[in-house]
């Protein structure tokens, strides 16, 4: 039976049932094929249906036998068949085995694309029940054991990789069995394979802590990565013939235009994942393969650090929490992409926000929710932009201000007049250092008197991966070579390094979570009048140096001596400071 069959059968049926009308069932349709769940899932996210209605009718109507999971005592050969996050994904749990015969409990058994997947994983013929999925998702705790979604273990994660390789694999070999390549034999059966297989990257990506998920073509095929803990990890292969309709599932899901492929697109989307709110920030771009996709994950659901768990110096973190308090003018960090500028504002905001303040945030997006702060999303196709919306807020009556990023002349003036009128404004810069932001600000075309007389200070930051707590193990690093990457002598004999061996807790890594490494620049007379002068940046910089100010490359290798982190990860996102 094909999944056009099978709707046409659940929907009729239940619309000849009085459960659903026609209209209830057409938007259940609609979402059915923009989600790629199935029918009878989506009636119940939907609210249409009850569980209990939908099994009392797969049990009287169409013949399904229900099964109530509380009376099995399942054998934990029979839990092995199908691993946890198939089970978890698909609502499925084994029950029994009988010569080639595998039973499972079923939430919605007319799912084919389920069948046949259980069918290629466990080489057993299949027999399903249907039950609710409370009972299914009991069930499965208490047999699988597992503590849900969180950062998984070496074993689990590994296992969990090795599985969307394995179900990649599976997709691939059952499409080819079915000839749906051919899309006019069986395109909905093909469609329904991509939008599956596109879920179930993103599930993974998400469950795995990644921040982008790059899905690129080459040569060989079509390439899946996930960016995690700042590093790029291979995930999965597939054939050049899923490149293409992969890459439009993507569009259509940011809303993008699939029948332009010569240029690149920027588009956004939302989702629903394990009942967890995901923005997505999607890029394509052409490359000689065909279009590659970088896909931005924005879990809403993240805990927002607070300034004490970004990881900074003592002295930097005292310092900081002192500007952020300041009744007026600007401060900037910056940083590439990927750096943890916009969770540090995020930080900064959290711990200064009240009910006396009126905080308000332009930001493209709006990464996280904060409570008691005013957040606007840009949308420059209607003319909401940085500059436009500064200018909105000031009529708003703030206090304090975050612009997510200052990428113009005509934001840099307001903002700076903003500063000017009593305004505290946070911001970020594209620059390499400190020193940088303050030069980018002129470069653009703010005066340099306006620039020093605003800005109240600076900051340069970069993440580096922080050691493993559990496998830690003393390192030996030659002085000399501290010295040429210009460690103060006074520190090295304080300093002990060490590296992580790999162990389950850090997923063979050595690393475990990640810490800021900074650079922070605070305004004085001195800084001012050589902002004044249009100095260089480097020399703005070697000022600040003299006047206690520590480097990126400094304050790296002091958290390396301290067991922080280590030198290979300083050298990874620093460059050595000029004499």
């Amino acid at each position: 039976m094909s999944r056009t069959e099978e709707r046409k059968l659940l929907g009729l049926s239940l619309i000849e049932a009085g459960f659903v009308t026609r209209e209830q069932l057409d938007i259940a349709l609609r979402k059915h094929r923009k989600t790629g769940d199935t029918l009878g899932y989506t009636l119940l996210k939907l609210g249409y249906l009850s569980e209990q209605q939908l099994l009392n009718f797969l049990e009287s109507k169409l013949g399904f036998p229900h099964a109530n999971l509380a009376n099995y005592v399942v054998d934990s050969t029979i839990i092995s068949l199908i691993p946890e996050d198939i089970a978890r994904k698909y609502q499925i749990f084994p029950l029994m085995k009988v010569k080639n015969s595998l039973t499972v409990a079923m939430l919605d058994p007319l799912d084919s694309f389920v069948m046949e997947n259980i069918k290629y994983t466990t080489g057993c013929d299949i027999k399903p029940l249907v039950s609710t999925k409370d009972e299914i998702m009991q069930a499965i705790d208490k047999y699988y054991k597992a503590p849900g979604i969180g950062v998984p273990d070496k074993v689990t994660r590994d296992a969990g990789l090795k599985d969307l390789r394995d179900f990649a694999n599976r997709v691939q070999g059952i499409e080819k069995r079915e000839g749906v390549h051919d899309i006019s034999e069986d395109a909905e059966s093909q469609k329904a394979s991509i939008i599956h297989l596109v879920n179930r990257i993103l599930q993974d990506g998400i469950k795995y802590k990644a921040s982008d998920i790059h899905i690129e073509p080459d040569a060989r095929g079509l390439r899946v990565r996930f960016r995690i803990d700042g590093i790029l990890e291979e995930v999965m292969n597939l054939s050049t013939d899923w490149a293409a309709p992969v890459l439009s599932r993507v569009k259509v899901m940011a809303e993008l235009d699939i029948s332009e492929k010569r240029i690149p697109h920027d588009g956004r989307a939302q989702l629903e994942i394990d009942q967890r709110q995901i923005d997505l920030r999607v890029s394509t771009f052409p490359t000689v393969f065909g279009e590659k996709a970088v896909l931005r994950i924005l879990d809403k659901t993240n805990v927002l650090l607070t300034l004490e768990e970004l990881g900074f110096e003592e002295d930097v973190l005292r310092r900081f929490s002192n500007l952020i308090k300041s009744p007026n003018g600007i401060f900037l960090i910056t940083g590439p992409t990927g750096s943890g500028k916009t969770s540090t504002l995020y930080a900064a905001l959290k711990e200064i926000s009240d009910v006396e303040k009126n905080v308000v945030t332009i930001e493209d997006p709006v990464e996280y929710q904060l409570t008691m702060v005013n957040q606007a999303q840009i949308n420059p196709k209607a003319g909401f932009t940085f500059a436009s919306g500064l200018r909105s807020v000031l009529r708003q009556d703030p206090d304090i201000i975050m612009v997510g990023e200052i990428r113009d002349l005509e934001t840099a003036e307001t903002a700076v007049r903003a500063a000017q009128t009593g305004h505290l404004v946070f911001s970020t810069l594209h620059t390499n250092d400190a020193a940088g932001a303050i030069t980018r600000l002129i470069d653009m075309g703010v005066e340099p008197f306006l620039v020093a007389s605003s800005v109240i200070g600076t900051m340069a930051q970069r993440l580096v991966r922080v050691i493993c707590k559990e496998c830690k193990e003393p390192t030996v690093i030659n002085d000399e070579v501290l010295e040429r990457l210009g460690a103060p002598k006074d520190r090295i004999d304080m300093w002990r390094f060490y590296e992580g061996r790999g162990c389950a807790n850090c997923k063979d890594t050595g690393f475990r979570g990640r810490a800021c490494i900074t650079e922070m620049m605070l305004m004085n007379e001195a800084l001012r009048n050589l902002v004044v002068a249009k100095s260089p940046s480097s020399k703005i910089k070697l000022k600040a140096r003299e006047m206690g100010m520590r480097t990126l490359r400094e304050d790296g290798l002091e958290k390396a001596g301290r067991g922080i982190t280590t030198l290979g990860e300083v050298l990874r996102v620093t460059q050595r400071d000029e004499a």
